[in-house]
């Protein structure tokens, strides 16, 4: 049970792929019939930034590459907190890593 006074709350990709974080980051938003007063959204870590890293591989040439793929995860996920993601702009790829510490 979360107060109303709470603004809002964020979900953990947790290794799913990006394309999964963000689909189901956007049903979550879909699901009108259930009231809440706050606003759900995500704190991914993985699932925003695994296109943009596997595109920069630290070299200044690709820097360009990187923030278009950058923008369109930030994108996909801005669209999924209105509910309103249409998919396909992220990676299927799992990003489980096994036996991670956090």
């Amino acid at each position: 049970v979360y107060k109303r006074q709470i603004p809002g709350i964020v979900f953990l990709s947790g290794g799913q792929s990006e394309e999964g974080a963000t689909q189901y980051l956007n049903a979550i938003n879909q699901l009108t019939e259930l009231a809440h007063p706050w606003k759900l959204s995500f704190s991914y870590g993985r699932a925003l930034q695994a296109s943009c890293l596997d595109a920069w591989q630290g070299k200044e040439e690709n820097v360009k590459k990187a923030q278009e793929a950058f923008f369109l995860r930030a994108k996909g996920n801005s669209e999924a907190t209105l509910g309103k993601y249409a998919g396909g702009t992220g990676s299927t790829e799992s990003l489980h890593v096994k036996s991670y510490v956090y």
